[in-house]
Order: C-alpha cells, then structure tokens, then sequence
C-alpha cells in the first residue's frame, strides 16, 4: 500500500471518517500535523459568495474569506475601505457585496491600481515581479464588472502619486495586495495615520516565500516601533488591527 493508501486507513481507524487528503471538504488535514481542523471557505454558503469574484481574481476562497470577515468586522468602524492592487476586481466585488449585503449607505470602496499592469520600480524589486504583468486588465473592465455599486471610486495610477486627492478622509478597512517592497512601505505610511482605533489592514502577499523581501520585509520593518504587531495567517496573509 502507498504513503497515501496508508495515512487514510490510519486516519479512519483513528475515527476521522472517510476524508479525501487535499479535498474541499469543511473539515481537512492540517499540514504537516495529524488533526482536521475546520476550513470555512468551503462551506456552501461562502462558495456562493466567492463564486461572484473567482472569475476575476488570483485570491483563493481561503484569503477571499478572511478579506470577508474582516470587511464585516469594519461595517460599524468609521471609515471608508479601501484595496490596493485591484487587478481584475474580484476582490474589490467581494469588499463591495459586503457592504451592499448588510445595507452600508455610509461607506465608499476606494480602488487603488494602474490597470495596466506593474510599474516601471517593479523591475528593481526583490521579489522578481516585473513591469507589466498582470497586465491583461483594464480600467473600462474593471469599471464594467463594478458598475452595481456606485460608491466605489477608482484612482488609476501609480502609488502614492493617487493618494494625492484623499484629504483627510479616514479608513476603516484596507486590503493591501501590491507585492513590491516600496509600494507597501508607501501604503503604510498613508493608510496608518488614518485609520481609527479596531480598524483593519490586510496585506495580502506577507507569508508568501517570493515576497519575504518584499512585501513582508516592507510590513515588518513599518511596525518594528509601532504599538501594532502583524499577526501573521496559515493562508499567507497578514493582518494589523489599529490600536
């Protein structure tokens, strides 16, 4: 009998049923421990809800649900959310549908991207990602897949340079999915100053081994004297809550 064969006959003997290792069920394997523990981005009622972004996005229904759950913690947050790096906008329909979904009418989803790919500082940032990919986007896409919600607001350009029109406007929610090193840093230092007391950060590429110089070295090297510790998640995320 193989590896595999072998660990699913000592898994039902130990009485943890019949469960496929790898599969989509609501209860899977820990790795590299010996429990199931439970997974609710595979529960039906998240898959309908993630089912709306798939199409258009490269998060998994594992991040998607964090991103949920924190956007739902923020509803009561004074603030307007905010994501940058939109690419093709599944994310940013998921943040969206949370509001239209608990009957927000306070909020606006500021959208941070240059839908035309990475810019040019891509190219000297450690984590190998390049000028122009994820390229194969839009503005008009994105702006046509968003249109059943109003109060999103779009800031095509490069970061900080779009940060320029904000003012003073606060942020309850922001999820942060901009891989480079210096776009991060940029971020933090906009976004921190202006975010209430429970808010939350989501940086999306922290625990992701390309980004350890990158994205995650940017987050770590921001809060080092701050009161806030980034709490990293199995799935690869980051998250700082406002103190």
């Amino acid at each position: 009998m193989n590896l595999r064969g072998t660990l699913l006959k000592l898994f039902m003997k130990l009485g943890y049923g019949v469960y496929r290792i790898g599969s989509r069920n609501v209860y899977n394997l820990c790795i590299p421990y010996d429990y199931y523990i439970y997974f609710p981005w595979f529960e039906e009622w998240f898959q309908k809800i993630y089912s709306k972004a798939k199409p258009r996005t490269k998060v998994t229904e594992d991040r998607c649900y964090i991103i949920f759950r924190f956007c739902e913690h923020c509803l009561h947050i004074a603030g307007d959310f905010a994501e940058c790096g939109v690419y093709k906008g599944g994310s940013a329909y998921l943040i969206a549908d949370t509001l239209v979904s608990n009957s927000v009418q306070d909020k606006q989803v500021h959208l941070f991207d240059t839908f035309v790919g990475m810019p040019a500082i891509a190219n000297q940032d450690p984590s190998g990602v390049k000028e122009g990919w994820f390229g194969d986007n839009s503005l008009g896409a994105v702006k046509n897949y968003l249109q059943a919600f109003p109060f999103v607001v779009f800031h095509q350009g490069v970061i900080p340079e779009t940060f320029g029109s904000l003012g003073d406007r606060k942020f309850s929610f922001v999820h942060i999915d901009v891989d480079l090193y210096q776009t991060t840093m940029d971020c933090c230092n906009f976004f921190y100053n202006r975010m209430p007391s429970g808010g939350i950060m989501i940086f999306d590429d922290y625990g992701f081994l390309a980004f350890s110089d990158s994205e995650k070295r940017a987050v770590d090297q921001f809060f080092k004297d701050k009161p806030e510790t980034p709490i990293a998640l199995p799935t690869g995320q980051c998250i700082v809550m406002k103190l």
